[in-house]
């Protein structure tokens, strides 16, 4: 096919059809699984914890967490399966490398 003015219009239908596809692949889902910080783990539980009462169930090894560095995360998932669960996981989840 030629690149002419005239298949100008075929040609950016084309485009347009193949960037929906690759935004459809990279977009983010609301219920995708993520790393929370305390504080969104905070507003995530349903009891809304303080900061102290979350540092005691870590402490305690009470709730799963993982440690990247110096700063805690929590999973998502692993959260979602801890309350589910009725809180009886106490698994230290090892950090990704």
């Amino acid at each position: 096919m030629l690149n002419t003015f005239e298949t100008l219009p075929l040609q950016v239908a084309e485009i347009d059809k193949k960037l929906d596809r690759l935004l459809s692949l990279t977009e983010v889902k609301p219920d995708r699984d993520f790393l929370m910080t305390i504080e969104q783990l905070m507003d995530y539980l349903p009891e809304r914890p303080a900061r102290q009462t979350i540092y005691g169930k870590v402490n305690d090894r009470l709730i799963p967490f993982e440690k990247h560095g110096k700063r805690l995360y929590f999973r998502k998932s692993t959260i979602d399966t801890w309350l589910a669960a009725g809180r009886q996981m106490n698994a230290i989840v090892k950090p990704l490398r």
